[in-house]
């Protein structure tokens, strides 16, 4: 790079004297460009989704002032390096290269960001969020899936390229020999790095994120948020405290409404106590020692199979085994997943409760020995198990299965005679249904019943698996779903053989939709998942399609086995008698914003005491506000419900139960 003829300096009466100060001002100069660049970029990739009307004169407006504050975040390196260089550094001839130089890593980290943000919104059509924080605790994991999906080598000399291009450009206009005209005196040095410094702990002290206002189209509100900002408010945010966020009532007040919803005319309260939710779940007769095998299936949107008429003629190609498993066992095809992510799935699944705001349970503190599937199974001497194709260390699943008895296996566990094929997220999804058949026969030798918990990770970017399994190439989310399905038949279709087979029940389940954005603040489409519980020795072929949560999974397959016990949770056996049309609910939640749905009526919580209430087509996903005031009772049953989760939780009262009523 060889500079430019010195430009016309400008009168430093019109322009800060400090190099330090005009250092940063270039410096946000850049970000405030590229941050445009990128809102417009955003714009032009989500025009489908986004509102074209005046609500995006507010999406650039507020997004410049978004942008303005994390530039201030990013200036501070600047002043940090800038100041502890000698003032004869800054008047020598080199001056030049050295603002060059530290000019490079900020232009190539912008369009990094820049880049990122394409990716991100187009896999999850939002701005940085919890995904993105959550992601990238797990580097590794995210390192080799970005490798193994995108041209990376070509990626980094893009980047490369555009950093250098965008410092050349500084030089062209002469901005690197204005900034180095300006003062190096200590003395005006040390003045702006104490300026913003205030500057930087007034506006995390007075600004945040939350008072972005709302938009009607939540694509143009998220457009008006900065991509790194989001990230740190994403980051700062996700423990949320109920109590101090959230509509509230008297503690127990809450709790005694809690009890009376969750209470049904065959699950009496287990005491009089208002503060004790267990209630008994009594069944009549022996019950039965079914093996149980639970698969949770990656991003298994009900939009895949061709039952749900869904995309119907794109995508009925794509779960033949699952299609003809709906049709031989029990197809629930009214179910909503409470959350977007797996450790939500999980949660729901484990848990069977509500999810609160912020992260799941399995990544909170004091998540030791809880009520779980796995507790009940194991009072009963089931073997209890989570098979994972991954490392079970991400999402933080070794910690909370461990903690709670489960034994776990996964990609660590295993020696590499044992894996045929794996890329960043895992072990192929044959690979691990062979370790789940190997686990089972283990324990049917031993004359041990068993409780097995199968996590998938085969629908999942960079949507690889072995060759000449199915008839599509890879790369595709719905090559990924078709290569599923088969691993999912094969599996069965060698259980058939097993001596284990006719004494087992199969649960298939997703833990999540592929998708999660929508143009309503919380799209309930983006929920709907399949879930099939299969074995044609033991199960009679049905579709069940009243409204049901995935947090009522377990408690309906323990519930169909007659099992009888004092339950903590929160889901019903949605076959009990007592489980009639006005008791159908399901909790959905997008992080910040819990939601609770019954009868057509939507009431969902949002942080700082916000609410939205309406009723919802849960096909077509719509909210039609209510302007009435007549579903404040649904308000107040939401509240209920989730402030006494939150409340369980915290003050360990979700702990095992194992005595039988």
């Amino acid at each position: 790079m060889t500079p430019s003829p010195q430009p016309t300096v400008m009168p430093r009466r019109l322009t800060p004297r400090s190099i330090i100060a005009r250092g940063a001002l270039l410096i946000t100069a850049i970000f405030l460009l590229i941050a445009l660049l990128i809102r417009a970029a955003l714009l032009i990739q989500g025009r489908h989704d986004i509102a074209w009307n005046l609500s995006l004169l507010g999406s650039f407006g507020f997004g410049f002032w978004y942008d303005l504050l994390a530039a201030g975040y990013a200036v501070v390196p600047w002043f940090l390096l800038t100041l502890l260089l000698p003032p004869a550094l800054w008047r020598s001839r080199a001056a030049p290269w050295v603002v060059s130089f530290l000019l490079l890593p900020y232009a190539v980290v912008f369009v990094f960001i820049g880049v990122a943000e394409w990716f991100f919104w187009d896999e999850f059509q939002v701005r940085f969020n919890f995904i993105a924080v959550d992601y990238l605790v797990f580097t590794q994991e995210v390192i080799d899936n970005i490798q193994q999906s995108y041209p990376m080598p070509l990626i980094y000399a893009g980047l490369a390229l555009a950093g250098s291009a965008v410092v050349w450009m500084t030089w062209r206009v002469g901005a690197v020999r204005w900034v180095c005209a300006g003062d190096s005196a200590w003395k005006l040095r040390i003045l702006p790095v104490l300026g913003i410094a205030l500057v930087v702990v007034g506006a995390s002290c007075l600004f945040s994120q939350s008072q972005l206002p709302r938009f009607s189209n939540e694509f143009n509100r998220e457009l008006a948020k900065d991509g790194p900002y989001a990230f740190c408010a994403a980051f700062w945010e996700s423990e949320i405290d109920y109590e101090r966020f959230y509509l509230k009532q008297d503690t127990d007040k809450a709790l005694v409404r809690a009890k009376e919803l969750l209470t049904l005319s065959d699950t009496p309260p287990a005491s009089p106590d208002p503060r004790d939710l267990r209630r008994v779940i009594k069944h009549e007769g022996p019950e039965k020692r079914h093996n149980i095998v639970f698969v949770s299936v990656e991003s298994l949107s009900a939009a895949f199979m061709s039952h749900f008429k869904v995309n119907f003629k794109m995508r009925s190609y794509l779960t033949p085994n699952l299609d003809r498993l709906a049709d031989e066992g029990i197809l629930f095809t009214n179910l909503y997943a409470t959350g977007t992510r797996t450790v939500r799935g999980l949660e729901a699944l484990t848990l069977s409760v509500p999810p609160t705001p912020g992260q799941s349970i399995v990544w909170r503190p004091m998540n030791t020995n809880l009520f779980t599937s796995g507790s009940v199974c194991r009072s009963r001497g089931y073997d209890v198990s989570y098979l994972y194709g991954g490392d079970a260390m991400f999402d933080n699943m070794r910690t909370y299965f461990s903690r709670n008895n489960y034994r776990v296996i996964d990609r660590g566990t295993k020696p590499k005679s044992e894996i045929t094929f794996q890329n960043a997220w895992g072990v192929a999804d044959e690979d691990l249904f062979r370790w789940a058949l190997q686990e089972a026969d283990t324990n049917h030798a031993a004359n041990k019943p068993f409780f097995m918990h199968v996590m998938t990770v085969s629908n999942h970017r960079p949507f690889t698996f072995p060759e000449n399994r199915i008839d599509m190439p890879q790369g595709s989310r719905d090559a990924a779903v078709k290569y599923t399905d088969w691993c999912i038949g094969d599996f069965l279709e060698k259980a058939k053989s097993k001596p284990w087979f006719a004494n087992t029940i199969f649960v298939i389940v997703a833990d999540h939709c592929h998708g999660s954005a929508g143009k309503v603040e919380l799209d309930v489409t983006k929920y709907h998942i399949p879930c099939i519980i299969w074995n044609p020795q033991l199960i009679q072929p049905r579709s069940y399609d009243r409204l049901c949560s995935q947090i009522d999974m377990v408690p309906t397959l323990f519930g169909m086995m007659n099992w009888s016990y004092t339950t903590r949770n929160f889901g019903q056996d949605v076959f009990s008698p007592g489980y009639t049309p006005d008791k159908e609910r399901i909790y959905v939640s997008n992080y910040q914003k819990i939601a609770y749905i019954t009868q057509g009526d939507f009431a969902m919580l949002k942080p700082k005491q916000e609410s939205t209430l309406g009723r919802v087509d849960l096909k077509a996903g719509t909210i039609t506000p209510d302007k009435s005031g007549t579903l404040q009772s649904r308000l107040d049953d939401t509240i209920s419900l989730y402030q006494s989760a939150s409340w369980l939780f915290r003050n360990g009262h979700l702990g095992a139960e194992t005595d039988k009523p």
